[in-house]
């Protein structure tokens, strides 16, 4: 008697459950889509020396960092300190080493931070290149 190996339904994808090095659990399907969860350093001066959030929300989450970076208040004394393309500089150097996305993505994203760098009308820069760019992210897929 032989037997015969169904196809998983998109239902019971995720029976193909991991454990990561971290000891979290990995699904299968989340892994497709970009909800695998990271672990990554926290800009300097953070309460923290890591935050997790889920792949694909990577692009929202640097540049949420970015905009609070612009209303941190001057007389504030704890948390991160940096200047906004500083905030950005870090994430880049974040997906760098994490490997999130591939090289032209890492080298379009540098070219943005220079660029930003330089720009005497950052907040405007932000709002019109940066943003845009950063909501449209998409990370690569773990395997």
């Amino acid at each position: 008697m032989t037997e015969t190996v169904l196809p998983h339904s998109e239902k019971d994808r995720d029976s193909a459950i991991g454990v990561d090095t971290s000891g979290r659990m990995n699904y299968a399907s989340g892994a497709e889509s970009g909800h695998t969860e990271i672990s990554l350093p926290s800009l300097p001066g953070s309460p923290n020396s890591e935050e997790r959030l889920l792949m694909k929300d990577f692009g929202v989450h640097v540049s949420e960092q970015i905009e609070r970076s612009f209303r941190k208040q001057p007389y504030m004394q704890s948390g991160p300190q940096q200047s906004p393309p500083a905030t950005f500089r870090h994430y880049v150097s974040v997906a760098k080493g994490a490997k999130l996305v591939d090289s032209g993505t890492l080298s379009r994203m540098e070219i943005l931070a220079k660029e930003f760098e330089g720009e005497a009308e950052r907040q405007e820069y932000f709002q019109q290149v940066i943003r845009p760019y950063l909501f449209n992210l998409t990370p690569r897929r773990r395997t």
